[in-house]
């Protein structure tokens, strides 16, 4: 699958793996795949920075740390440590599941690769409560709005 990856689809996941290690996590989920893919063409085309869903991400974690009665700055004045094995992190179920879901929607299409806009496009696939979701709702998009528009702006395209 990863062949048909386009160059800027496989920075998607550079940089996804490169979220997940500055973050300190121990998996790569569908929030990095989120970023990465908004840390590309597609993300200045639809005017959000990664940035601000990184805003929105902490906010998700203050609001569960809250929810079961810790208190956010402690959490944010403790040391973080880095995953053990730097070389490789593992996807989390729901981001391996994302990659597969890019390559059927490009397979939809009729693409014979597979490009950010891809990957973007099945992260709008995903139900709630999935992290990227949840980002995308913090920042008053609709995933099935945005997937309207990602193909309305792919088929102009084409």
């Amino acid at each position: 699958m990863f062949e048909r990856f386009t160059k800027e689809a496989r920075r998607v996941v550079t940089n996804a793996v490169e979220e997940a290690r500055n973050r300190s996590d121990a998996r790569v989920g569908t929030d990095h795949l989120l970023l990465g893919a908004l840390d590309t063409r597609i993300g200045e085309h639809l005017g959000l920075s990664p940035a601000t869903v990184r805003g929105v991400l902490d906010r998700i974690d203050e609001e569960a740390l809250v929810a079961v009665g810790i208190d956010p700055s402690l959490i944010a004045a403790a040391p973080r440590s880095r995953p053990r094995d730097q070389r490789h992190l593992p996807f989390t179920g729901a981001g391996k599941d994302t990659l597969k879901q890019s390559l059927r929607e490009a397979i939809a299409m009729n693409h014979r690769h597979i490009g950010a806009e891809h990957i973007l496009l099945a992260l709008t696939t995903l139900p709630d409560p999935d992290r990227a979701t949840r980002a995308l709702r913090g920042l008053d998009l609709d995933p099935a709005a945005l997937r309207q528009s990602l193909l309305e702006t792919l088929h102009r395209a084409s």
